[in-house]
């Protein structure tokens, strides 16, 4: 239902549970992080009927809260690649990411260089965007985390995780254009009941206005 990669590239790839990669090496790549709108206070995730839903307005919130997010990543690395998740955010992929601009290179702990680079950059972010959560925190900083491989099916949604592109292909599309290019094969999607988010629409309207504006996919 799912298909993940790794976020690290390894000179000798980990199979299996996370204490094997003591005897795995780890090669630099690039830091990804996850953008979700349930980092702010109202609910995201909608489960109707045994099908799983994409709000419109959540959507929305997640769009903006990543085009913040590369804007202070922008401030160190100009090379991002955004990914919609085909449910209910962003992932933002930093590719010239380099672990030596955060901490020096330790031969006895290779991971440990990785993990450490991340904690630091993450620490940065965090203090200038609203993206990081204890949870999304965690994940970030993890080098051997795994993420979901663009262009490849969600199993919750059926739609698919799609490349976007830049930050500024990003900005360019809206969350319907985002959804439609999202669909697979499959022809049974309930149309998107559309409603603008009137300008300074704070938490509280946006969770009265939730469930009335779902975009769906079986």
């Amino acid at each position: 239902m799912h298909v993940y990669f790794s976020v690290l590239n390894w000179l000798r790839a980990r199979v299996g549970k996370k204490y094997k990669a003591r005897y795995c090496i780890p090669l630099n790549r690039e830091y990804v992080i996850d953008v979700d709108s349930y980092l702010m206070p109202f609910r995201h995730k909608h489960k109707v009927d045994d099908h799983w839903y994409v709000c419109s307005h959540c959507l929305e919130m997640s769009r903006r809260l990543t085009l913040h997010l590369c804007e202070a990543i922008r401030q160190y690395y100009s090379d991002m690649a955004v990914v919609f998740s085909g449910c209910q955010g962003f992932h933002v992929h930093v590719m010239d990411f380099d672990y030596h601009d955060w901490v020096l290179y330790r031969d006895q702990d290779p991971l440990w260089c990785h993990h450490a680079a991340r904690f630091k950059f993450t620490k940065l972010l965090q203090k200038q965007t609203h993206v990081f959560d204890r949870v999304h925190f965690t994940v970030s900083v993890d080098p051997m985390r795994v993420v979901t491989v663009p262009n490849t099916i969600n199993g919750k949604t059926g739609l698919v995780c799609r490349f976007i592109g830049s930050p500024k292909q990003l900005e360019k599309l809206t969350v319907p254009e985002i959804v439609e290019m999202s669909k697979t094969f499959v022809q049974s999607y309930p149309e998107p009941l559309e409603s603008p988010i009137p300008s300074g629409m704070g938490t509280n309207g946006a969770m009265k206005s939730c469930a009335k504006n779902l975009v769906g996919a079986t």
